[in-house]
């Protein structure tokens, strides 16, 4: 029986895992007889390239992937470090620039920019700035995941190079991925000192401050941000979102909406834009955000929760029961769509599904108080008094008011 591309492909993908490149590769290229243009075969050929020490050989294989499938972040950044590789900045920067507006994670992109030295500045950087291998080893470490080795390095950077912005700026990412959130907002801090002109600083500034619930700060952090970089989408999307938390809803709505200006594509502030549009009571206008941020990313799980919602008010029980459904499909531990699926059920008269709705959201959210409360209530209809009571009980114990 012959294999189907997807499954030379995935036998492609095992080999190169356990490190049989030559195997691997025969098989990628098995896939681009047939499809020349396959972006996956093309990507993970030229990240053979690369494993090979052949950059430019690798170059046009990524790009090839990144005109096949623009969505994919990993080529961006498989193409990127290639160039860097090359030593072809400028065609670096330029696809840098081009993947933020993409939507790129600035972090990432971060990293790279980092290791771009223009020529004229090569000779007088090399006392002030840490070596490309230093900042190779720093990419590596954090696309690998390895967050302690990562902050490591980068605290031994800081100490070498204590004016090296980039340095301090990664530092906090790092401190912040390992949920060292107060080192974190120190080294970032330090980051805006030494470039006040950075706007991913103050940006980044914005994100601690906002995790650690310091919205009044983070708002002025997201403020100057914008000031710096008025096209800032991310920026005013984050500032709507603290806006929001501030209970400043008009404000909020503002700022979404300048970021969709900004990026029509932007689904997470179409997304962020209905939530405010619930809370201002202009339910339509939130349905037509949550079904633009669904068109735009269809795998957004939150978005069709969401409408779901709103479907649910408006007792259109069917499609509502349907949204749950594509949201629980695509994000199966959604503790929230699993409970307010079985409250569409429940409406629909499917007690039995309805109870195993709420069991889930339960199971997936022990402390989640209103299943257990919706679930009480199931249990009654139903007639099963000593059982309603438990769940009750359960209830009130996780929420004594």
């Amino acid at each position: 029986m012959e294999l189907t591309i997807g499954e030379v492909l995935q036998q492609g993908m095992t080999a190169h895992k356990e490190g049989k490149l030559h195997d691997a590769e025969r098989l990628y290229r098995a896939i681009l007889q047939s499809r020349p243009l396959h972006p996956d075969a093309n990507h993970n050929l030229g990240l053979i390239a690369v494993s090979l020490n052949k950059a430019d050989a690798a170059l046009p294989l990524f790009k090839i992937a990144l005109d096949a499938d623009p969505e994919v972040e990993q080529y961006w950044l498989s193409y990127i470090g290639a160039l860097i590789k090359e030593q072809q900045f400028e065609d670096a920067e330029q696809l840098l620039e081009q993947g933020k507006k993409q939507g790129i994670d600035g972090e990432k992109l971060d990293l790279f920019k980092a290791q771009i030295v223009p020529v004229d500045q090569k000779e007088s950087a090399t006392s002030e700035r840490p070596s490309q291998q230093q900042l190779g080893k720093l990419i590596e470490y954090y696309e690998k995941g390895e967050y302690v080795d990562a902050g490591k390095l980068a605290v031994s950077i800081t100490q070498e190079f204590p004016s090296f912005q980039f340095g301090w700026k990664f530092l906090g990412t790092v401190f912040k991925k390992a949920g060292r959130i107060r080192e974190s907002l120190t080294a970032i801090r330090k980051s805006v000192q030494l470039d006040p002109q950075d706007a991913e600083a103050h940006y980044n500034l914005g994100n601690t401050l906002k995790e650690l619930g310091r919205l009044d700060e983070a708002e002025a952090s997201y403020i100057q941000a914008i000031k710096i970089k008025p096209n800032f989408a991310k920026a005013h999307n984050n500032l709507g979102s603290t806006l929001q938390g501030l209970g400043r809803l008009d404000e909020a709505e503002a700022s979404y909406t300048q970021a969709i200006t900004l990026k029509p594509d932007y689904a997470k502030a179409h997304y962020n834009l209905g939530n405010t549009l619930i809370d201002l009571g202009k339910s339509d206008e939130a349905e037509a955000s949550y079904i633009k941020a669904i068109e735009l990313k269809p795998s957004y799980a939150e978005p069709h929760s969401n409408l779901g919602d709103i479907l649910q008010k408006l007792g259109k029980l069917d499609e509502a029961e349907a949204s749950y459904i594509k949201a629980i499909e695509l994000k199966p531990d959604f503790a929230k769509a699993h409970n307010n699926l079985g409250s569409t059920l429940q409406g629909l008269g499917r007690l039995d599904e309805a109870e195993a709705s709420y069991t889930q959201a339960i199971t997936l959210k022990p402390d989640y108080v209103e299943a257990h409360e919706n679930l009480g209530d199931l249990l009654q209809e139903m007639g099963r008094l000593n059982e309603a009571e438990a769940s009750y009980a359960q209830a009130k114990g996780l929420k004594p008011n």
